[in-house]
């Protein structure tokens, strides 16, 4: 009853104290302190009391604390509000005082509240030391401990084995599945279904091996006063994290349904788009907007921008979307494609004007600079040829739209590609003659198109000779090479059968009766005269 008095008499002259001094700025060196025993926070002193600091205040609570720790009763501890503050007593003993001024009301804290948790947190303090007090009671935490080991390590090893058997029968029921399946549907090597289920294990079995573990470290923290603080607090963090995750998806799940009702729409359109822009590629439908050349890159570009404006209206609705760090990542990768998207953009647009251009057709026979071949893919970024030696060349589109392209299909009738042969004969042989040889030269020869016919021009008249250009189209202008091949074998035999030497003579004198052909021999065979001609 006396201890009871003393206390009451003390709060009363702090109170006085408090009251009777005027309230001044805490200084700068006045930092707030915290009891803290056995890693648990009792009370946080902020302002000085009676001329103490509070870094004072706490380390002489600390010694007092301590000393009655020995034989505490956590049932005797109490606290005397008054109006000044508080005071924490055990068994009638003051040991400390709560100010007003330690109250952390930016924090939203009150001075009941504060001095809930001082009482609490001393009473906590003052059960986990009572718990260790004679060696069996070590030895009771340490066989705990030793009891919960023993059992983490025999449930990891049966989580082990089960893990182990479930992989090989799992492995065992996709490849059977995938034996039952109809051939071509479903196509399962065992290499693969042993990585599938193996990373479907680690799904199901790390979980369940994280929460082994947390389970056990949580039970061994529990069993000692200095960490027991520690195993409360993990309790409360793990718990905490999980009631916000559940929280967060919870709360974002309404606007995950509709991003997903978004995408199941734009799947639909573009389905519809597919099927409208294939159908005028393959020539089924017509449309004066497109053709079946530039459906195909259309139909990709209105996906595209289909895609994009579904990101567009998604956006908002993704989980995180508001936050800083999304944003700062957005303009992160934005400032990224803008600096180094330069050549891809080039590549783009080039892309795009060769495609509506029309400059180049799929199947057509070019000469882009130093390469010769078959268009077989006109891409927005690169365009690929097939040369006749069987190689595929891919030309970037900036580097094409340079250059001079040689379409050799394009004004040619039926598709065809015009090829030429250049011969020069002297004077002295008839140019009907060599004009006939060279067209039957032409006919002996396998995929030369008879529409349009072979046709000789004579293209330069020299000082010693006459240049002849035999012009010719090719079924299949792949096979180029080959055919020319062919054409300058028949050539040759021709002109050897008719006793025609293909020489370009050179003037070195006067000759010695001139290099004429007489009308005699203007339709030396195979030339035919015009009425033969058309007689035949």
């Amino acid at each position: 009853m006396i201890r009871a008095y003393l206390a009451l008499l003390l709060l009363i002259c702090i109170s006085g104290l408090a009251l009777a001094t005027d309230p001044t700025p805490t200084p700068i060196a006045d930092a707030p302190a915290t009891v803290r025993l056995l890693n648990r926070d009792i009370v946080t002193f902020r302002v000085p009391l009676l001329g103490y600091t509070p870094q004072q205040r706490a380390v002489a609570t600390e010694k007092h604390i301590q000393r009655l720790l020995g034989n505490a009763q956590p049932r005797l501890v109490d606290a005397v509000t008054g109006p000044s503050g508080a005071v924490i007593s055990y068994d009638g003993i003051p040991l400390f005082s709560i100010m007003h001024g330690d109250v952390d009301v930016l924090g939203g804290d009150t001075l009941e509240g504060t001095v809930q948790q001082a009482q609490s947190g001393l009473t906590e303090i003052i059960a986990d030391s009572q718990s260790f007090r004679t060696p069996a009671q070590y030895a009771w935490a340490f066989g705990k401990v030793a009891l919960a080991t023993l059992l983490t390590l025999l449930v990891g090893g049966v989580l082990m084995r089960v893990g182990r058997w479930s992989n090989r029968r799992a492995t065992q029921l996709v490849m059977m599945t995938a034996r039952r399946a109809p051939a071509g549907i479903l196509t399962v090597t065992p290499g693969t279904a042993r990585r599938l289920v193996h990373y479907l294990g680690l799904m199901v079995v790390w979980p369940m091996v994280l929460v082994l573990g947390y389970s056990w470290l949580s039970i061994v923290l529990a069993q000692f006063p200095h960490t027991r603080i520690w195993a409360e607090q993990l309790d409360h963090y793990v718990l905490g994290f999980l009631g916000d995750a559940i929280s967060a998806v919870l709360d974002a799940l309404p606007g995950l349904a509709i991003a997903v009702f978004i995408i199941f729409i734009t799947r639909w359109v573009t389905r519809v788009v597919n099927a409208l822009f294939q159908r005028v590629e393959t020539g089924s439908l017509r449309w004066d907007l497109l053709d079946a050349d530039t459906a195909s890159t259309s139909r990709r570009l209105l996906i595209c921008l289909i895609w994009l404006i579904a990101l567009a209206m998604i956006y908002p609705y993704l989980p995180g979307a508001n936050t800083d760090a999304f944003k700062g990542l957005s303009v992160m990768v934005g400032l990224m494609v803008s600096l180094g998207a330069s050549s891809v953009v080039s590549q783009f647009a080039s892309g795009l004007i060769l495609i509506y251009s029309r400059s180049l057709k799929l199947g057509e026979y070019v000469q882009i600079g130093e390469h010769e071949g078959t268009v077989a893919e006109i891409g927005l970024f690169a365009t690929k040829i097939h040369t006749n030696l069987r190689e595929e060349v891919a030309i970037p589109n900036s580097v094409l739209v340079s250059q001079n392209v040689k379409n050799f299909s394009r004004l040619a009738g039926g598709g065809g590609v015009i090829v030429s042969v250049v011969m020069t004969i002297g004077y002295d042989t008839p140019w009907r003659q060599v004009e006939a040889m060279m067209l039957e030269g032409a006919r002996r020869t396998e995929g030369i198109r008879s529409i349009p016919e072979p046709m000789v021009l004579q293209t330069s008249l020299s000082d010693f000779y006459v240049e002849y250009n035999l012009r010719v189209a090719l079924d299949e202008p792949r096979r180029r090479i080959e055919i020319l091949d062919e054409l300058h074998g028949h050539l040759q035999d021709v002109f050897n059968e008719f006793g025609v030497q293909i020489m370009s003579p050179n003037y070195e004198a006067d000759p010695d009766s001139p290099k004429v052909v007489p009308p005699a021999n203007w339709y030396l065979a195979p030339a035919k005269k015009p009425g033969q001609r058309d007689a035949s």
